[in-house]
């Protein structure tokens, strides 16, 4: 999870223990996530599933996928990544269809049937 609002991760950090996930991991900042992927190399440690907020300051969620794009999609092609975000712009949603790591544009809160459908999918990919 990739989001500089507190609030906002308390809500996720919620939803995906309620789900039952345990392994995860919180940033406030691009550079901090972009250190820790790097620190993944392209293991199985890597993550299925990178939530992004659009905005925030410093590296905003755009930059960091241009970042992730240019550095790790090509090593790990299976990460979704997911823009949750307050955002609802058109030309943004339209910005995260051009960015091929993008799986989805969900506004926030993540809510549980969003979880339990991303899960499910997952799962059927690494089959």
């Amino acid at each position: 999870m990739l989001d500089d609002d507190e609030l906002a991760n308390e809500l996720v950090i919620f939803i995906l223990e309620m789900a039952g996930i345990t392994d995860y991991n919180i940033f406030t900042s691009g550079e901090e996530a972009l250190g820790f992927l790097a620190s993944r190399g392209n293991d199985n440690e890597f993550p299925d599933v990178i939530f992004v907020d659009i905005n925030m300051p410093g590296m905003n969620g755009f930059e960091f996928i241009n970042h992730y794009e240019e550095r790790f999609l090509k090593y790990n092609p299976e990460t979704r990544l997911i823009l949750l975000t307050n955002s609802v712009l058109a030309n943004e949603k339209k910005r995260a269809s051009q960015c091929e790591s993008v799986y989805g544009f969900w506004n926030k809160p993540l809510t549980e049937e969003q979880l339990k459908g991303l899960i499910e999918t997952v799962s059927n990919n690494k089959r």
